[in-house]
C-alpha cells in the first residue's frame, strides 16, 4: 500500500539543462512580423516593390536604392495586448502593455556623374533598426481538472529515467527533484514514483507572463541603374531579449485528496543572444506603373543563452506542514538557424494619386534547427537529433500575405493595410480553429513636406493558438484555447536634407 513519506532537507547540483529548450523556441524565433514605421504599418508593411521608407528595408534591400534624398527618422510604438483564455468553459482575460522604440534609420544618397558611372544614378547607403518580433503578453487561465495532475508528468519523468531516490534531485533538480524533495512525489519499491495528486480532481490555474523581442540592426547599400532597376544587399544584425516567468497551481477544492492541499510551482527563464543573416534584392520599374520586387533572406544564424530557475511550494493537510524547495540557477548556451525566406511583390503606382501593393512571402519553418556544439554527450546529440526531428514532423512550409494601399490628397496621405501571417504548423499538428494563423487590419494618416514626413499608424493583430500545460503517455490532456488581439500605434518622424 501507498504510504505518504516526509519531506526531507535537499541541496541540489546543476545538471545539464539541454531539455530545457523546445520546438516552440525554434518558432518564436523564426515567426517575424514586420511594420515597424507608421507608414508601413497603415499599408500592412506590403512595401517590397516599392522602398522609399527606412522600414521597407527589412523584406527587401533594394528599396534602399529609391530614396532620392537623405533621410533620418524615428518610429517609437505602443501596444495594448489582451488575452483570452478558455479552460474547462472558464474563460479569462488579461492585458498588457508595452512601449517600445519600433524602429530608426539614416539613410545617405550618393549621386552619381552620369559621365563617370554611365546609367548608374546613385549609391546609397543606411544604417538603422526595425522591431522584427515582439513577445509580449499576459495569459491566464484556471479550471478543474477530474483526471490528470501536472504532478503525474513529473513521476512519469523519473520512472522512464529509473533514477534512485538518492539521484532525483540531481537528474531532474528543475522539477521532479523539487516536487519529490517536498513531498508532492512519493516513492515505493512496487510502484516506483506516483504523484499524490494522480488522476487529477484538482482546480487548475496559471499566470504567464512574457516580454521582450527581436531587434534587427542593419547595413544596407543599393544602387539605381538607369532608374530602371533598383538593387541592394543589407548584413542584419539580430538582438533577441525574452523573458518568462510562470505561476503554476493545483488546489484540492473539493478535499477528496488523502494528505493533500495545494501545489505551486514558479518558473522563470531569459533568454538573451544574437544573430546574423544577410539578404538580396530587385527591384524592375517596368514602366510608370508597374513595379516587380524580389528579394532573399538568408537563415538567421543565433546564438543563444538562457538563464531559469524553478521553485516548488506544496502544502499538505494541517499536521503535515508545508514544504519548499529551489533549483539552482541553470545556464545553457546553444544556437538556432531559422530558415530561409523568399519574398515577390507587385505594385501598381499611379504618380501624383498613390499606390497598391502586394507581397508574398514564403518559408518552411521545418528547415529550422538546433544545435548543442558544447554537448558532444552521447545524450546531448540525442536530444539534438529529437528536437530536429520534432521540427520536421511539426512544422511544414507556410506563407504570408501583404496588401496595402496609399492615396494622395496634397500633402496628406492616407492608408490601408491588410496581412495574413500564415499557419506555421504541418496540418496534422493543427488544432481546429487554434493554428497560430494571425491577421492585421491596419490604416493611418501622413504629411508629407519638402523636407520633414510624419506619419501615424495603426494595426490591430488577432491570432488563436492552443496551449497544452503539459502531456502524459496515454491520456488526453486538457488543453487552453487562447484568443490574442494586439493594438499597435507607431508614430513616425522624419527629416529629409
Amino acid at each position: 500500500m501507498k504510504k505518504i513519506l516526509t519531506a526531507i532537507s535537499v541541496s541540489l547540483l546543476l545538471s545539464n539543462f539541454a531539455s530545457a529548450q523546445s520546438d516552440e523556441d525554434a518558432l518564436r524565433y523564426s515567426q517575424l512580423m514586420y511594420g515597424s514605421s507608421g507608414r508601413g504599418l497603415g499599408v500592412g508593411s506590403a512595401f517590397g516593390a516599392l522602398g522609399g521608407d527606412y522600414s521597407s528595408l527589412v523584406i527587401n534591400p533594394a528599396g534602399v536604392s529609391i530614396f532620392q534624398n537623405n533621410q533620418f527618422s524615428f518610429s517609437p510604438s505602443f501596444l495594448s495586448i489582451k488575452s483570452n483564455s478558455l479552460f474547462d468553459s472558464n474563460s479569462s482575460e488579461e492585458h498588457k502593455y508595452n512601449f517600445n522604440a519600433s524602429g530608426f534609420g539614416i539613410v545617405g544618397v550618393k549621386q552619381l556623374d552620369e559621365k563617370k558611372s554611365g546609367k548608374w544614378r546613385n549609391l546609397n547607403f543606411a544604417f538603422g533598426g526595425n522591431r522584427i518580433a515582439g513577445f509580449h503578453n499576459s495569459i491566464f487561465y484556471t479550471g478543474f481538472n477530474p483526471s490528470s495532475s501536472l504532478a503525474e508528468k513529473f513521476a512519469e519523468s523519473a520512472n522512464g529515467s529509473q533514477v534512485s531516490t538518492g539521484d532525483i534531485e540531481n537528474a531532474f533538480p528543475f522539477d521532479a527533484g523539487l516536487a519529490y524533495n517536498t513531498a508532492l512525489l512519493q516513492y515505493d519499491s512496487a510502484s516506483g514514483y506516483w504523484a499524490l495528486t494522480e488522476g487529477g480532481r484538482v482546480r487548475q490555474e496559471q499566470t504567464y507572463i512574457t516580454r521582450g523581442g527581436i531587434t534587427e540592426y542593419a547595413l544596407t547599400m543599393g544602387g539605381n541603374y538607369n532608374d530602371k532597376l533598383y538593387f541592394g544587399g543589407s548584413v542584419g544584425f539580430v538582438d533577441i531579449k525574452y523573458k518568462y516567468s510562470s505561476g503554476y497551481t493545483e488546489t484540492d477544492i473539493n478535499d477528496t485528496i488523502n494528505y493533500f492541499k495545494s501545489f505551486t510551482i514558479d518558473q522563470s527563464q531569459s533568454t538573451n543572444g544574437t544573430g546574423l543573416n544577410v539578404k538580396f534584392g530587385l527591384i524592375a520599374r517596368l514602366n510608370d506603373y508597374i513595379r516587380l520586387g524580389g528579394s532573399v533572406h538568408s537563415p538567421s544564424f543565433l546564438f543563444l543563452n538562457d538563464r531559469y530557475s524553478s521553485s516548488i511550494k506544496t502544502i499538505l493537510d494541517d499536521t503535515l506542514g508545508t514544504y519548499t524547495a529551489d533549483s539552482p540557477t541553470g545556464k545553457y548556451s546553444y544556437n538556432i538557424t531559422t530558415p530561409w525566406r523568399l519574398n515577390g511583390s507587385l505594385a501598381l503606382t499611379f504618380k501624383k494619386y498613390g499606390f497598391l501593393s502586394v507581397d508574398y512571402e514564403f518559408l518552411d519553418y521545418s528547415e529550422a534547427f538546433f544545435s548543442f556544439n558544447d554537448d558532444n554527450s552521447t545524450d546531448g546529440k540525442s536530444y539534438e537529433n529529437n528536437l530536429n526531428q520534432t521540427i520536421k514532423n511539426k512544422y511544414g512550409s507556410s506563407y504570408n500575405l501583404r496588401l496595402g494601399g496609399e492615396a494622395i490628397l496634397d500633402v496628406m496621405r492616407l492608408r490601408l493595410g491588410y496581412a495574413l501571417y500564415n499557419s506555421p504548423f504541418k496540418n496534422e499538428a493543427i488544432v481546429v480553429d487554434y493554428d497560430n494563423k494571425a491577421t492585421v487590419y491596419s490604416g493611418g494618416i501622413g504629411i508629407k513636406q519638402d523636407d520633414y514626413f510624419i506619419d501615424f499608424g495603426f494595426a490591430r493583430t488577432k491570432y488563436a493558438s492552443f496551449l497544452q500545460p503539459y502531456s502524459l503517455t496515454g491520456v488526453d490532456v486538457a488543453g487552453v484555447k487562447q484568443n490574442t488581439s494586439t493594438n499597435q500605434f507607431t508614430f513616425t518622424i522624419g527629416w529629409k536634407w
